[in-house]
């Protein structure tokens, strides 16, 4: 049974073991400056052909993480600064904010409030009861397969409010305690491989791919939700968000029939056999009571969340229910980021213990939250706001719909899935968004279409990419276990992958056509 590690020292060595780090320490530059020094720039601006240059290295650093993507995400923003792909006008009336504002962007900070109410769950161990009270429930471990079952929609509900990274380090542990008691039990008719029998793999495959199909339920569920929402509100491209209760009206639904999907492939490619199921529950059991009863830390928690939340919720409700000013009114106060640093807020605020002024977050909890995905996030912004105002985002999609030569907003759509999902393959979910995201909007303006169906597609696809180790945090959390070899993670993150985006497609397919509706608040 291998070591657990954390989330970016498994992501790492996973790079590490495939050799990628090596190789794109040296390409990355090397593409780089053959773009500079043999490419045509053609119509291309001479800040758009700086910026195209810039891009070449990070989408390979970003791919290879010869150095953390974050750090590659800030090394672009000073690229863009020192090589000059900043529209002339804009370096000189406002200097370098081009590049550095977006990483104060208002979805930064409704990141933000996601990451500090899941920093707060882990710390008190609210996500941990969450998940055994459902696990030690007489139902979740009648079976293999309702413990496959069980073990997934536990992931995949913690994944809609919690970071997929975050969800993967919490569910692993419990998962391999689950595999250690199944293989002490059954004794001399295979305990000793049990622990790397394909149903094992199979159990720690559902937490890795659990915790990405639960992401795209809600807004929160990943950064990439987020940053696709901050993008969708700049006035170039639609100028407008999506509310939570929206979101969730379409994320949900494509959440729940690809679960389905990845339960079914999972337990046809991984059968059973006998399993001592008496002994696990009574584990379950031993482990849910050795909790106790709910802490302070834990009840300030829930009901912060909860607050989240409702506030989140609220104007889709209000949009329904309540007149037109209202909705307004409320919108207006409690916009979701303002609403998300609320949560922040109060859980620097409510105590646990008041004499002994502890606080349910406090100062330490500031370093344990993941800053490098903020800066990732912000840097990925920084680019995708650059590749719109030099015109490359512009001349990359005239080239797109020149190569596609089809105004068909569905064929459009389909094709924005399948990059999402290939290039989240092999590079962070958020900066597969980042790169295409810009493209894949310009390319529906060339063709005239809707871009929102195509948007939300790349969106979501970009969640998926399983096949691999270093596909995702996820992936190489459950890989560093040694129970999940490549040889089954890879067939059966390419069958996620297929459900995932024929689903994603059929659900907005359903979403415009029939239902006649958009998300857009």
């Amino acid at each position: 049974m291998g070591v657990l590690q954390s989330p970016s020292d498994a992501d790492a060595e996973a790079h590490r073991r495939f050799g990628l780090d090596r190789i794109g320490f040296v390409l990355g530059p090397a593409v780089m400056l053959a773009w500079f020094a043999f490419a045509d720039a053609g119509s291309l601006r001479p800040e758009a052909f700086r910026l195209a240059g810039i891009l070449l290295l990070t989408i390979i650093w970003w791919v290879t993480e010869p150095i953390p993507i974050a750090a590659t995400g800030l090394l672009a923003a000073v690229l863009c600064v020192i090589l000059g792909a900043i529209p002339p006008d804009e370096r000189a009336k406002d200097g370098v904010r081009p590049v550095l504002s977006p990483f104060a962007d208002p979805a930064v900070f409704f990141l933000l409030g996601g990451l500090f109410i899941g920093r707060a769950m882990m710390k008190h161990g609210l996500d941990r009861r969450l998940a055994l009270s459902i696990l030690a429930t007489p139902w979740a471990a009648r079976s293999p397969g309702t413990l496959l079952a069980t073990v997934g929609v536990v992931t995949t509900f913690i994944s809609m409010w919690v970071s997929n990274t975050a969800t993967a380090a919490m569910m692993c542990p419990v998962v391999v305690g689950l595999i250690s008691v199944l293989a002490s039990s059954t004794g001399t008719s295979g305990g000793p491989t049990f622990a790397h029998s394909r149903f094992a793999t199979a159990l720690l495959l559902m937490v890795a791919f659990g915790a990405s199909v639960g992401g795209i339920a809600t807004p929160i569920g990943t950064a990439t939700n987020v940053f696709a929402l901050g993008f969708l509100k700049r006035p170039e491209v639609i100028g407008q968000g999506i509310d939570f209760l929206h979101w969730m009206a379409v994320g949900v639904p494509a959440m729940v029939v690809i679960f389905l999907g990845l339960y079914a492939w999972l337990r046809i490619t991984a059968p059973a056999g006998e399993l001592d199921m008496h002994t696990l529950r009574t584990y379950l059991r031993g482990e849910y009571d050795r909790l106790g009863p709910w802490k302070r830390g834990e009840v300030n928690t829930l009901a912060v969340f909860l607050l989240a939340i409702g506030l989140w919720v609220a104007p889709g409700m209000l949009a329904v229910f309540a007149s037109p000013e209202v909705h307004a009114a409320f919108v207006k106060r409690f916009p979701e980021e303002m609403t998300a640093l609320v949560a922040v807020v109060l859980l620097f605020l409510v105590p646990t213990n008041f004499r002994q002024r502890k606080f349910t977050l406090e100062g330490d909890d500031f370093r344990q939250v993941d800053w490098g995905t903020v800066l990732l996030f912000g840097a990925a912004l920084s680019l995708g706001g650059l590749m719109f105002r030099t015109g490359l985002a512009e001349a990359a999609g005239r080239l797109a719909f020149t190569e596609l030569g089809t105004r068909d907003p569905w064929v459009l759509t389909a094709v924005a899935i399948l990059a999402g999902i290939l290039l989240s393959e092999v590079t962070s979910n958020t900066a597969a968004a980042a790169a295409l995201l810009p493209v894949v909007h310009r390319l529906c303006v060339e063709a005239g279409v809707d871009p929102l169906p195509p948007l939300l597609g790349v969106t979501f696809g970009a969640s998926f990419g399983s096949s691999l180790p270093v596909s995702t945090p996820p992936n190489a959390i459950v890989y560093g276990t040694g129970m999940a070899p490549v040889r089954r993670m890879i067939p059966a993150g390419l069958g996620l992958d297929i459900v995932a985006g024929l689903v994603i497609w059929v659900t907005l397919w359903i979403a415009w056509q029939i239902v006649r509706w958009s998300p857009l608040s």
